[in-house]
């Protein structure tokens, strides 16, 4: 039951009747009488006093909490929000041989990211190999392979270049934002823990910082079995990679809660069984007719179908055409639409995961 709030009106009538009821022969007040202005006056202070009523009625749950209560809410759980990671990677620059570039050297991308060198490197056939790590916590230091990086203050005999192995540099992820953990603890406190449930297995996966979205798959290789998928949203590309697999594969297996301190994952017995998913993207295409066609109503139409494979895409998820009209229909400024194609529903196979594609819009005639 929400917190029923009175309103400042409310509570100054209610001040000036209870006056009027403890005054005897009094009935009624003179507009600018000093009663009517203390009415109001307290009126306000009382309603500031509701205002922080409802402020902590918020507080007690998670649908409404703000970060600091909802993180005590979280911690009676033994949920801790996912903290962010800095990025990592390898590259090479040239030199001349036995020179020596410092552990700490810092070094930087065009856009501006520092880096640091995690140890001290010697140049050697005169090439030296480097391995470094982002400054601070976020995937906006995540960077492509053949990236060309800077010494911020260069070493003498030394390349200040430096490109970015095949690998690139990886595993940057920001901190876990309120609606993620909300929705953590609200899946907590729907599901509690099972024991190894195929559930469990999803809670898990996402505790690991960076992912956002998983599904188990029941009897993916047989009886006994179970396949795990996940994806990371917030990267440029949600489907992880080999390294980012095998962390969440030996998370879901044994990891010390954050909260409590114990060792959890899944039984022992179940290891055998336990199988990740190599996802693959399914693009979704559309060609849609829409009036009015304009880039404001394009934009909207855009961004509600996104929104749509958030929500229900992933492995052995059907997205449904009526609900690609729901979102479509939903667009700001939409009048009338038409989806040309897909005729219909768009279904993903075990190993896929829904994403929007083209979308090609037509006027509506």
């Amino acid at each position: 039951m929400p917190f029923d709030r009175p309103t400042l009106s409310e509570i100054a009538s209610r001040i000036l009747n209870d006056f009027k009821n403890r005054i005897e022969g009094a009935s009624t007040f003179l507009r600018r009488s000093i009663i009517k202005v203390m009415s109001i006056v307290y009126a306000g202070a009382v309603h500031l006093l509701y205002e922080y009523q409802q402020w902590m009625f918020n507080q007690f749950f998670a649908t409404t909490a703000e970060t600091k209560y909802l993180e005590q809410l979280g911690s009676e759980y033994g949920i801790a929000r996912n903290a962010g990671v800095k990025a990592a990677g390898a590259g090479t620059s040239t030199g001349t041989n036995g020179l020596i570039v410092p552990a700490g050297s810092e070094i930087q991308s065009s856009s501006g990211n520092i880096y640091t060198i995690d140890s001290e490197s010697t140049v050697a056939t005169g090439t030296v190999d480097l391995n470094f790590t982002a400054e601070a916590v976020g995937d906006d230091y995540n960077e492509p392979a053949g990236t060309s990086l800077t010494f911020v203050s260069p070493i003498a005999g030394i390349s200040s270049t430096i490109l970015v192995d095949s690998s690139g540099i990886i595993n940057g992820s920001d901190k876990e934002n309120d609606d993620d953990y909300r929705e953590r603890i609200l899946e907590r406190k729907r599901q509690p823990p099972h024991g190894g449930a195929e559930f469990d297995y999803e809670v898990w996966a996402k505790e690991v910082s960076g992912v956002t979205r998983s599904w188990s798959i029941p009897l993916y290789n047989g009886i006994g079995t179970i396949g795990l998928a996940f994806v990371r949203d917030d990267d440029d590309d949600l489907i992880p990679s080999d390294a980012e697999v095998l962390e969440v594969y030996n998370y879901v297996i044994s990891h010390t809660d954050a909260v409590t301190g114990k060792i959890v994952g899944i039984p022992v017995t179940a290891q055998p069984g336990f199988f990740m998913i190599p996802l693959e993207k399914l693009a979704v295409n559309f060609t849609i007719k829409i009036t009015p066609n304009t880039s404001d109503v394009r934009a909207s139409i855009e961004s509600r179908l996104n929104d749509l494979m958030l929500e229900d895409g992933g492995p052995e998820q059907t997205i449904y055409l009526s609900r690609m009209y729901e979102a479509i229909t939903s667009a700001v400024g939409e009048v009338a639409s038409l989806i040309v194609s897909p005729a219909a529903d768009v279904t993903a196979s075990t190993n896929e995961v829904q994403i929007l594609g083209d979308i090609t819009f037509q006027d509506l005639t």
